[in-house]
C-alpha cells in the first residue's frame, strides 16, 4: 500500500489541506507519513461540540503540547477552526499543520 501512495502524492513539508473524495484515503496517507503528530479529529462528537464552543481552544491546545505536526482532520465540520489555524501558521506557531 504504501508504494502506491508515494507515487500518487508528494508531501509538500509544509502546511497543506489535502482535498478528495470520500473512501480515497486521505486519512489514512496523513496517518501513516506523520504518526507522532498531534491529532485532532473531528469525526468525534464531543470534540466537535468542544471546539465549536471555543474554536481558539485549538491554539491553547498547540501550546501547552508544543507538536511540531497537528492533522485535524474534517476540519470543515467546524469552520471556525480555519482562522485559528491561520493564525497558527503566520505566526508560526507550528511547523506543519494539515
Amino acid at each position: 500500500m504504501e508504494l502506491i501512495l508515494d507515487r500518487f502524492f508528494e508531501d509538500p513539508n509544509q502546511s497543506y489541506f489535502l482535498f478528495g473524495p470520500r473512501g480515497t484515503g486521505k486519512s489514512t496517507i496523513i496517518h501513516l507519513r506523520h504518526p507522532n503528530a498531534l491529532l485532532i479529529d473531528l469525526l468525534q462528537p464531543e470534540v466537535v461540540r468542544s471546539y465549536m464552543a471555543y474554536p481558539e481552544r485549538l491554539r491553547e491546545v498547540i501550546i501547552a503540547a508544543k507538536p511540531t505536526t497537528v492533522i485535524i482532520d474534517e476540519v470543515q465540520k467546524v469552520p471556525s477552526l480555519l482562522s485559528v489555524v491561520h493564525s497558527l501558521i503566520e505566526k508560526n506557531s507550528v511547523s506543519n499543520l494539515f
